[in-house]
């Protein structure tokens, strides 16, 4: 790459538009009337938590290598998720347990055929999620998730299409198409480590993942990813057992969130400049709550079937964003009168809290930080997996000239 960009005054001038362009944006966003006053009672702060009793909490992560590697028009792709489980200890603050999975890997081989190709694709799907080892099928997920009633409600129709429909109009990307496939397999992996957790019959208070409740299909009336009926199908099988099922991101995807922190601030009595900790917000929803967020207007937030929630625990991290089931928040959360939903919402906060004590993660659950930890793959161990592949391949008879790691060969990595 060349240096010299900087020194161009088309690249310049570039800078200057896009840098109206976030100001203009960024300026737009301001409260609503009487938004203010509302927020001032919707905040709601919790306790430091530093002492809990009898809780488990697992934690859930995937990454994987897409593709290891390409032989002729075929890829080889790899996924790999990791599942831990802590338990509160009195003396010892979180201690683990026993690795209830281990970690996960899944390798498959997608040849670019318009026939053999999507039949792959399946399996590399059921590899993935570690369904054959549960005697599971992707027809299984698909009848026994609640997928197909969301995407009826958010379409608009009745009735969706049977389970065999749906599974003939998963989206089955090409093997070359490897963004697609990334994140479809690795999606697919974390998924299928909660799921089996969850069929596992561990027991959990939580079981949290580094993601949100996002179905990125389900307001299209046909197609769908495999991964948004595993998705929700983990929500049925963990309110099923009373498991607190939530996803926590980093990225809440919001503008304007000064706004709100200054008013937490203030309802904490904090000085001007300090930075408030344990305080959440519900984002309100205009047909439940008869006020909407402004900063949430044109955006999917909460998603169809989940609540959403804005927590920060630590002022040393940014404010993050925490989706549950809808069916778990009214059945374990929701309570007669906002006082008991409140007591409800700073109990899972102030157990979350607690998980986020670990010098190593401090102000986020650390099940999460260590499961991520232990499914990233070091470069090391990629290229030991592509080795032992690889000559493997050529002990069978196949041609070694034939393989390729498609980043070296095009000098991208």
């Amino acid at each position: 790459m060349r240096f010299d960009l900087y020194l161009q005054a088309e690249f310049q001038e570039q800078l200057d538009a896009i840098v109206g362009d976030m100001q203009l944006w960024q300026g737009q966003i301001s409260p609503c009337e009487g938004e203010e006053a509302l927020l001032r009672k919707c905040i709601q702060c919790f306790s430091h938590t530093t002492q809990r009793e009898a809780l488990l909490v697992a934690g859930v992560d995937g990454s994987g290598d897409f593709p290891m590697l390409s032989y002729a028009d075929s890829f080889v792709y790899m996924s790999v998720a990791q599942a831990t489980v802590y338990a509160a200890d009195f003396a010892y603050g979180l201690r683990e347990l026993e690795d209830p999975l281990g970690r996960s890997l899944g390798i498959s081989w997608l040849p670019e055929h318009n026939e053999r190709g999507p039949v792959a694709f399946e399996k590399a799907l059921e590899r993935a999620a570690g369904l054959m080892s549960l005697g599971w099928s992707l027809m299984d997920v698909i009848q026994e998730s609640d997928y197909r009633q969301l995407k009826a409600q958010e379409t608009g129709k009745k009735s969706i299409g049977k389970p065999g429909k749906l599974f003939e109009d998963l989206i089955r990307p090409h093997a070359s198409d490897t963004g697609n496939v990334a994140i479809q397999l690795r999606s697919t992996a974390e998924m299928g480590a909660a799921f089996r957790l969850l069929v596992g019959n561990q027991p959990l208070n939580y079981l949290l993942m580094d993601t949100t409740f996002a179905l990125p299909l389900v307001t299209n009336p046909k197609n769908s990813l495999f991964y948004e009926h595993l998705k929700r199908l983990c929500c049925v099988k963990a309110r099923g057992q009373d498991i607190g099922f939530f996803t926590l991101s980093k990225s809440h995807g919001l503008p304007g969130m000064e706004f709100l922190e200054r008013i937490a601030a203030e309802l904490q009595g904090l000085v001007k400049g300090d930075v408030a900790e344990h305080w959440y917000l519900r984002v309100p929803e205009p047909d439940q709550d008869q006020w909407a967020l402004s900063m949430a207007q044109g955006r999917r937030l909460p998603p169809p079937g989940a609540v959403s929630y804005l927590v920060r625990f630590h002022k040393n991290t940014p404010v993050m964003r925490l989706d549950m089931d809808r069916a778990y928040w009214k059945t374990f959360i929701k309570g007669s009168n906002d006082s008991e939903t409140q007591r409800n919402e700073s109990r899972v906060f102030e157990d979350l809290d607690y998980a986020s004590h670990d010098q190593r993660a401090f102000g986020y659950p650390y099940p999460i930080k260590a499961a991520h930890d232990r499914a990233s793959l070091t470069q090391t161990e990629r290229l030991t997996y592509r080795k032992q592949l690889i000559a493997k391949a050529i002990a069978g008879g196949m041609n070694p000239n034939l393989f390729r790691d498609p980043s070296m060969a095009t000098g991208h990595r």
